[in-house]
């Protein structure tokens, strides 16, 4: 109960959060270019690797910490203080050589308002992972969507104001300015205190190895920007990042909702004795239910959403965007591999297996000195097959996980693939058949009612565990309902 209860403050703020960030994407994709996107593309990437060293892994041996005292919690405050601001003097430093390297200021503009967030960085970081260890989702779920609305507010007003690529750095900086100050009138007296050197070994190892495959995993994460942004150009990135955000908006979104349970509630299985194997199954099997079903609906149908929700001008963004809902939907069935290591102690086979994932994605960027956009984003494929892979051979040697048992366990939930992608493609052949695929808009709708109906019929004809949550929602509803309306009555 209490997990349900919890996913759900979580979800509902997660939803105000895609909503507000969905609103500023649309709007921000029509009042700016795609090179103005470009230009904060690659300085956000090089800004997300620095995240990455700003804690090395504090937070989470907070959040595993056998007990967290005063003395636990200076000292992770220390290394998170001492490292975020170490961070913010070398990236002010190098943004001009880095403005040089892209051959545009504005890069260096970018950079120095963000370098702002990491001098307040440290002064919300570990209090809110004291609030996860803590439970307190509640108060998580009020800060995320408070967060995001300011975020957007600010956002929208510089792009309107005519900041350029300017107007997301303002609104990432209120957004931190606003944390802090909100952290502070829910938890006062907990922000601020003296840094200390005592206790910092033992923060730093516990997350050392951690803090390093996060590294490694947002090196991957940004290396398409710096890379093709060095190589391709800022309009080709701008369109890369349009195809690769429209998967990113919906599906981190969930990841980021299910990995808060997910992570503490797997770890507390395993200490009582459950089996890995089956666990880890079972977990993804709902979990692909959702995902693959979605990713494969909007590869179906990324035209017209990039040309509804972005305009014409990033047309050429939508084939991009249905091959990457592909092969994020072919590794699915593994999403949750690195928290389900690191949940067992195995920490330097969760780190070997970044290295290759990430590795061979870099590999493969660098093919764009000789090779287009279109033709780097198919050989992704290569990296999808190489995560599963690696993947699949770390969690047979932790948890003696075989394939065959794993795709046999998850089978059910992506037999619910083509069940969702029936109506909409056959929707999209209509539309183009007899020329209303201008008609986006009704295109969308339609499609989104059969690949709901389409989900659902399969739910409910191969009795998938789903069909249980299924109901649990629909009696939420019904309930939420029938309260408004004995409201309405009074």
């Amino acid at each position: 109960m209490a997990v349900r209860k919890n996913l759900s403050r979580m979800g509902v703020a997660h939803f105000i959060s895609f909503a507000l960030s969905f609103a500023s994407v649309i709007v921000v994709s029509r009042v700016l270019t795609p090179a103005e996107i470009g230009i904060y593309s690659v300085s956000v990437a090089v800004l997300g690797v620095a995240h990455t060293f700003r804690d090395f892994g504090v937070a989470e041996y907070l959040v595993q910490a056998e007990a967290v005292g005063r003395q636990e919690f200076r000292a992770a405050f220390s290394v998170t203080l001492y490292s975020s601001w170490l961070l913010a003097l070398i990236l002010f430093t190098v943004r001009e050589p880095l403005a040089l390297l892209y051959n545009h200021p504005g890069v260096a503009e970018v950079l120095g308002i963000l370098c702002v967030n990491f001098l307040i960085l440290p002064f919300g970081t570990p209090l809110l992972a004291l609030m996860h260890r803590e439970l307190q989702f509640h108060y998580l779920a009020t800060n995320m969507w408070l967060t995001n609305l300011v975020q957007t507010l600010v956002t929208i007003g510089c792009a309107y104001a005519g900041q350029s690529y300017l107007s997301m750095a303002w609104g990432a900086l209120a957004a931190h300015v606003f944390k802090v100050v909100w952290l502070n009138y829910v938890r006062p007296g907990e922000i601020f205190m003296w840094p200390t050197v005592r206790g910092l070994g033992e923060a730093v190892k516990f997350g050392s190895l951690t803090g390093l495959a996060s590294i490694i995993r947002e090196i991957g994460n940004g290396a398409p920007d710096l890379i093709l942004g060095r190589t391709l150009g800022f309009v080709e990135v701008a369109f890369f990042s349009r195809a690769n955000g429209l998967k990113k908006m919906l599906i981190s979104r969930v990841v980021a909702l299910v990995r808060t349970v997910y992570f503490p509630t797997f770890a507390s299985e395993i200490r009582q004795g459950a089996d890995g194997a089956k666990l880890y199954s079972l977990s993804m099997s709902y979990l692909v239910a959702i995902m693959a079903p979605v990713l494969a609906v909007m590869a179906v149908l990324a035209e017209p959403l990039i040309l509804f929700l972005f305009g014409n001008q990033w047309e050429r963004s939508a084939p991009l965007a249905s091959l990457i809902c592909i092969y994020a939907m072919l590794v699915t069935p593994y999403t949750f591999y690195s928290l389900s290591l690191i949940a067992v102690g195995e920490v330097k086979r969760n780190l070997a297996v970044e290295s290759t994932i990430q590795g061979g994605q870099v590999l493969v960027l660098l093919s764009s000195i000789w090779l287009s956009l279109e033709d780097v984003v198919m050989l992704f494929g290569v990296v999808a097959l190489t995560q599963i892979f690696c993947v699949q051979r770390a969690l047979y040697r932790t948890f003696g996980l075989r394939f065959s048992d794993h795709i046999k366990a998850v089978f059910p939930s992506l037999i619910l693939v083509p069940c969702s992608c029936l109506g909409p493609a056959l929707t999209a052949f209509y539309a183009i058949e007899n020329g209303l695929s201008d008609y986006h808009f009704s295109v969308l709708a339609v499609s989104g009612v059969l690949a709901a109906v389409g989900w659902l019929a399969g739910v409910f004809v191969l009795q998938h565990p789903m069909k249980k949550e299924v109901f649990n929602v629909a009696g939420v509803f019904h309930r939420t309902c029938r309260s408004l309306f004995r409201m309405k009555v009074k």
